[in-house]
C-alpha cells in the first residue's frame, strides 16, 4: 500500500512541476514553446498511466485506453497549434 501510494504522489508532482515548468516557460521564453512544454508533459503522463498501475485516483478517468488516448490527442492539438502563438 505504501508504493502505491508513494508513486501517485511522484505522479501528482510531475503534474505540478510539468505545470509549473511550462508556465516560467511561458514567461521566460515564449507561449509556443510552453505549448510544447505542455504537449511534452502529455506524452510523458500518457507513458506513466500506460506503463504505471499505481497512479492516484485523481489522474484516472476512466479506463487506461481512454486516458492514454486523451493525453496523446491532446499532445498532438498542443502541438500543432502552438505556432499559432506566434501570430498574435
Amino acid at each position: 500500500m505504501d508504493s502505491t501510494r508513494s508513486a501517485g504522489t511522484a505522479v501528482l508532482w510531475l503534474v505540478v512541476l510539468g505545470t509549473l515548468a511550462a508556465g516560467v516557460t511561458a514567461v521566460l521564453v515564449d507561449v509556443p514553446s510552453a505549448a510544447l512544454v505542455l504537449a511534452s508533459l502529455c506524452v510523458v503522463l500518457a507513458v506513466v498511466r500506460g506503463t504505471d498501475r499505481g497512479v492516484p485516483p485523481a489522474f484516472r478517468a476512466r479506463s487506461t485506453a481512454f486516458d492514454v488516448t486523451l493525453l496523446l490527442v491532446a499532445a498532438a492539438a498542443l502541438a500543432v497549434l502552438s505556432p499559432a502563438g506566434n501570430l498574435t
